[in-house]
């Protein structure tokens, strides 16, 4: 991101014109209200380059790639429901979580394994939830919140499995229902009719998705449990766009969450290749 260093910006909280080295705002008084010349730019970056739901769904296509190709003859290829299974080898890897995880000290796949999965079906069904639940989130709660939403669900699904089973886990639907969640808090928040029937949705969903869940075999139901509860939190304490207009705190979360997840996709490959062995299928 460029950096801006003379002349006139915004105030990234209260949105009036200061000077871009103003130490504090002198109309609402925010610290750094120029983020030290970086607020056009990050303004730039959450109104017009990014999609949230295209990049949660690239991301996740991303990754998955990225598993088959590092260990491209262990890939599952019998026709059944684990069809394109990556190897357990390459989702540990990649940061695949669990209570092995926090006790060898990755707590970093708290964050990669929101992007990570088992099997083409569950990327797929998972994608297809993500199409359908992030842009309302995107449109009610705003871009950078429906981002921290997103993962801070993901994180919170992965601690309740943690602390229910500590089974090793991945994928996004966590974080998906973190997502219904923060829209059934939104509804109730809201109310009337246009309330009544988010709210109505949600539970219908997260009903048929817990539903679903309970008669398939291999489902973290725990991990959906955390998720929903961490979203619907999220939903009550995040305030709704329409009523107030996305911080900068938002953002800047949402960036950090980005940027760090990251980070810990780098630090999870960098610090498991040595142990890493291609071709063990077992």
């Amino acid at each position: 991101m460029a950096r801006k260093k003379s002349g006139a910006v915004l105030c990234s909280s209260c949105r009036q014109i200061i000077g871009v080295n103003e130490k504090r705002c002198p109309h609402c008084g925010a610290i750094a209200p120029g983020l030290f010349g970086f607020a056009p730019a990050l303004q730039r970056v959450f109104r017009e380059r990014i999609d949230p739901v295209s990049l949660l769904v690239g991301a996740s296509v991303v990754v998955y790639a990225l598993t088959l190709l590092v260990d491209p003859r262990c890939i599952h290829t019998g026709i059944d429901l684990d069809f394109g299974s990556p190897s357990g080898e390459a989702l540990r890897l990649f940061g695949m979580t669990g209570r092995f995880a926090m006790v060898e000290g990755r707590p970093w796949t708290l964050l990669t394994a929101i992007f990570l999965h088992g099997s083409l079906l569950h990327l797929g069904f998972n994608l297809m939830w993500v199409r359908s639940l992030a842009p309302p989130a995107v449109e009610l709660f705003g871009k950078g919140r429906a981002v921290v939403i997103f993962i801070l669900s993901g994180v919170g699904c992965f601690l309740a499995s943690d602390l229910w089973s500590g089974a090793p886990t991945l994928g996004a639907s966590g974080a998906i229902f973190g997502l219904m969640g923060a829209l059934l808090a939104y509804g109730r928040k809201r109310g009337g009719e246009f309330g009544a029937q988010i709210r109505r949705d949600m539970i219908m969903w997260a009903g048929l998705m817990f539903f679903l869940g309970l008669a398939m075999p291999g489902v973290n139901n725990a991990a959906h449990v955390g998720g929903f509860i961490t979203g619907l939190l999220l939903g009550r304490v995040l305030p709704a766009r329409e009523r107030k207009r996305e911080t900068r705190s938002a953002r800047i979360l949402a960036l950090v969450l980005l940027l760090g997840t990251l980070a810990a996709f780098l630090v999870s490959v960098a610090t498991g290749l040595s142990g890493f062995v291609p071709g063990r299928c077992a």
